[in-house]
């Protein structure tokens, strides 16, 4: 009985795990708040053939090209490149490259580009 008793009053001595209406929360780990801030800045994903994305930035080049001199018609890259003063570009037969050709103060220069590579063509 007297082991009964104390059990009894063991269990009623500890304090109980009471909920507190509202648990500070755990600090991520660093993974998770990496992946959390891409979903925020990612944007969605879309599978395009290359020879049609290809076709798209040669249409693109051209009409960009009638509405102003050439000069000022500018592909923005991956990594934050940009190849300026462009004067022609060709798609390569697989249309996964594109070969730039473009004007600089020391004359006439050429870049081979992966499609994936190019973020965007501007104007000035």
């Amino acid at each position: 009985m007297n082991l009964l008793f104390a059990s009894a009053l063991f269990f009623l001595a500890t304090p109980a795990e009471t909920p507190t209406a509202k648990e500070p929360a755990l600090p991520k780990k660093p993974e998770i708040q990496a992946l959390s801030h891409m979903q925020e800045q990612s944007r969605s994903v879309m599978i395009i053939d290359p020879k049609q994305r290809a076709d798209d930035y040669v249409k693109a080049f051209a009409m960009l090209s009638q509405e102003k001199s050439a000069t000022k018609v500018y592909f923005e890259l991956a990594g934050g490149e940009k190849i300026t003063n462009v004067i022609d570009l060709k798609v390569m037969p697989s249309s996964t490259v594109i070969v730039f050709r473009y004007n600089t103060p020391q004359g006439i220069k050429f870049q081979v580009v992966d499609i994936e590579d190019i973020i965007g063509i501007h104007h000035l």
